[in-house]
């Protein structure tokens, strides 16, 4: 498995898209220690990215993936919206708004760059790997 680099790809920001995320991310994570927090964490994301931001029906979003030496960095890139993202506060019958929570609870640390033209919301999901186990 060779995760050395970034893997990006770009899909319309429709929500139908959403699983054709998720099947790019587990190909490029297949067989990690940490393939499931992270095709969980990007759903997260890119299912924000398409809710929230300004992007139309012809617009698109980014996904870049890139394996560090004890990590992997996963971040959505958007056409930016009205708010700075941030994690919500969802009552116990609330079936939306633990996105970014979620995300929290997965990772090592993530963040957020926001201009009213894009929105950018990287994680980092912690493994047990080394950059030179995963080539092998």
């Amino acid at each position: 498995m060779d995760m050395t680099g970034t893997k990006r790809r770009e899909f319309p920001s429709l929500l139908e898209e959403l699983g054709h995320v998720r099947r790019f991310v587990g190909g490029v994570v297949a067989g990690h220690p940490a393939e499931d927090d992270v095709i969980l964490a990007v759903s997260e994301l890119a299912a924000n990215a398409v809710e929230h931001s300004a992007a139309t029906r012809d617009d698109s979003f980014e996904v870049r993936i890139t394996h560090l030496a004890d990590a992997v960095r996963v971040e959505v890139h958007d056409h930016g919206g009205a708010g700075r993202p941030r994690a919500g506060v969802a009552g116990a019958e609330a079936t939306r708004g633990r996105g970014l929570f979620l995300v929290d609870h997965l990772s090592r640390g993530w963040g957020i760059t926001h201009k009213p033209d894009h929105t950018g919301v990287w994680c980092e999901i912690g493994c047990t790997c080394t950059l030179s186990s995963a080539a092998a």
